[in-house]
């Protein structure tokens, strides 16, 4: 696929992720080394939690999921991110979970001040195998138009 500019997206396009699988194997590995809850990390400990079992962290969560937009993103000209709406954590995500990511542009707005960039948010509403919700959020993102306007 060619490369696409700000000026090639349209608000409410659908932007096509994979499936995710959260094995266990990640789950304790992304924990122990960036989140080490009790509950994220020991089975013992985490079956007497309030969650009865292990469960993915959220940082892990997202931070999955923003690797699967970004794979879905590829060949979009995105300059940068420039921030994040409100992320909300619905139901934890336990290990052989399988996430899916209902993702789409909006709030797409041309630059005032840069005529070569234009801004865009990709809002995200995760879902498991169950079609139970898991997280909600978007990211900002500053994106090259196809060529300078005057």
């Amino acid at each position: 696929m060619g490369k696409r500019y700000f000026d090639d997206l349209v608000d409410g396009e659908r932007v096509f992720c994979k499936p995710l699988e959260m094995t266990k194997e990640r789950i304790l590995s992304f924990a122990e080394e960036f989140d080490p809850q009790p509950f994220y990390t020991n089975d013992k400990l985490a079956d007497k939690s309030i969650f009865r079992g292990l469960i993915a962290s959220s940082l892990h969560t997202l931070s999955a999921c923003t690797k699967v937009v970004v794979d879905a993103l590829e060949g979009i000209e995105i300059l940068s991110g420039v921030g994040m709406d409100e992320v909300k954590m619905r139901t934890p995500v336990r290990p052989g979970g399988i996430l899916s990511i209902d993702a789409f542009w909006t709030n797409l707005k041309s630059s005032e001040i840069r005529p070569d960039f234009g801004f865009g948010t990709v809002k995200c509403n995760v879902t498991n195998q169950s079609n139970e919700p898991i997280i909600e959020y978007g990211y900002q993102y500053i994106i090259r138009t196809v060529s300078p306007r005057d």
